[in-house]
Formats: C-alpha cells, sequence, structure tokens
C-alpha cells in the first residue's frame, strides 16, 4: 500500500510538471516505473479526479479533483505548493538559497525559502516582511503600480538599511524602471551588506506581477565569477515557466 501511495505521488509530480500533458511512455521513463504500472496508477488516479486526458495534446494532465483541493487553500499557500517544485530545482542549478515572495502593501513577504547546502547560509527569511525599495523583488512589484502608487511610494522616508540602499527617488524611480524593462534586478549589498540577490517576476492573469521567486548568496561565492548572465537567464525561465503553469491550470479549472 505504502509503496503504491509513494508511485503514486510520483506520478502526480511528473505530471504536475507537464501543464500540456504528458503521455504514458514517457511519463514511465521519467519516474523509473514500467509502463503498465504507470497505465494502471493513472488509471485509478483519473477515476479520482486527480489526473485527466488532454483531448487536445498527448497524455494527461493534472486533474480537476487536485486543483479543487488547491483551490480550498489560502493563496500564499497555493502558491507555495504549486512553486515548490521549482524552487529545489532552481537550488540545485544554481547551489544558493532561493525563495518565493509576494506583495503586501507596501512590504514584500517572503512566503518560501530553500536553503542552499553551503556551510555558510543566507539567513531564512520565511514569514518576514520588508520594504519594497530594499529588496530585488520589491522593484520588480513598485515596477508594476500606477503612476500615482509609485510616486506616493517614492515621496514617503524610505528606510536605509546599508550603505548601499538605494533611497534617492531619481535614482530608485531608474531602478523600478530597468527592473521592468528587463523583467529582474540584481541588487548588491542593498538589503545587507555583503548580500547579492537576483529577483524575477510570476505574473498573474492581469499580465501583473503576483510573486516572485529570488536567488541569493554571499558576495563571495555569488554569484560566481563569469555565471552571472547564466543565472539571470535560469531565473527568468523559471519565472516564466511558473507563469504559463498558472495560466494552464486557471484555463483547466475554467
Amino acid at each position: 500500500m505504502v509503496q503504491s501511495i509513494k508511485r503514486a505521488f510520483a506520478i502526480l509530480q511528473a505530471v504536475a510538471e507537464h501543464p500540456d500533458g504528458i503521455g504514458v511512455t514517457a511519463l514511465a521513463d521519467e519516474v523509473g516505473l514500467h509502463k503498465s504500472t504507470v497505465s494502471r496508477l493513472l488509471s485509478t488516479l483519473e477515476g479520482l479526479e486527480a489526473v485527466k486526458r488532454r483531448p487536445q495534446a498527448d497524455g494527461f494532465a493534472i486533474g480537476d479533483g487536485i486543483l479543487a483541493l488547491i483551490s480550498q487553500m489560502p493563496y500564499p499557500r497555493q502558491l507555495m505548493t504549486l512553486v515548490r517544485p521549482y524552487l529545489l530545482e532552481l537550488a540545485e542549478a544554481t547551489a544558493e538559497t532561493v525563495g518565493l515572495s509576494v506583495s503586501d502593501g507596501d512590504e514584500v513577504h517572503y512566503i518560501d525559502q530553500v536553503q542552499s547546502e553551503h556551510h555558510v547560509q543566507v539567513r531564512d527569511w520565511t514569514g518576514q516582511r520588508f520594504p519594497m525599495h530594499l529588496v530585488a523583488s520589491g522593484k520588480l512589484y513598485l515596477a508594476y503600480r500606477s503612476e500615482a502608487a509609485l510616486e506616493r511610494y517614492l515621496q514617503q522616508p524610505l528606510a536605509r538599511y546599508t550603505a548601499q540602499s538605494v533611497t534617492d527617488p531619481a535614482e530608485l524611480r531608474q531602478r523600478i524602471t530597468q527592473a521592468r524593462v528587463q523583467g529582474y534586478d540584481w541588487a548588491v549589498d542593498e538589503f545587507e551588506a555583503g548580500l547579492t540577490a537576483v529577483s524575477a517576476s510570476i505574473f498573474g492573469t492581469g499580465s501583473r506581477p503576483i510573486a516572485a521567486i529570488y536567488v541569493c548568496g554571499p558576495n563571495y561565492r555569488f554569484p560566481p565569477a563569469g555565471q552571472q548572465n547564466r543565472i539571470t537567464s535560469l531565473i527568468t525561465e523559471t519565472a516564466q515557466t511558473i507563469t504559463a503553469r498558472l495560466a494552464a491550470l486557471e484555463d483547466a479549472a475554467s
């Protein structure tokens, strides 16, 4: 029984990573099980509405039963559940700490984090909130505010955490504009001395960021020499994949 549950869960995880559908043969290869075993478990999962056949594409996708369960969770918890596999992949690819944030008024709320395996660790900020202008993901949220809302933010007293914190309204506006054009932001020593972070936006159906993912590490090792462009590509592509998956799940649920 326990083995069957583990196998079914592995299949669900693999199917979830292919919102456009995945065939039985490819799925069997991915989870390392015999095709007949995968087919049998898929049949059971389909009966429970945990997976469904894709009429316009090959194979199976996550079913309405799973979506119904997720929809009953608080929104931040939904995001954490859906995004966590991608955070794990990003952490493995970068060998650094990665995390997920959402906006909360004028603050960034960190809701999940995956630690690196280095002996020198970055602090776990899960559950904490910080002013938007001080962190990379915050500038991405500010980039999509209305002009009036952005001006209101820039005219308030702006906290400074380090000597490199950007608190000049004109300079901050330039960084925010750049973040919107690029789709990401790198911040060096701005939140904490000796810390570098990069963040990219996850978008909702309204073409506005609903969350952001980040990678961070100590300056002396992050980013590794000559690897900044690779890491930028990794985080932006991961954010785009998550955005596409969320859109696919919303389409499937509608």
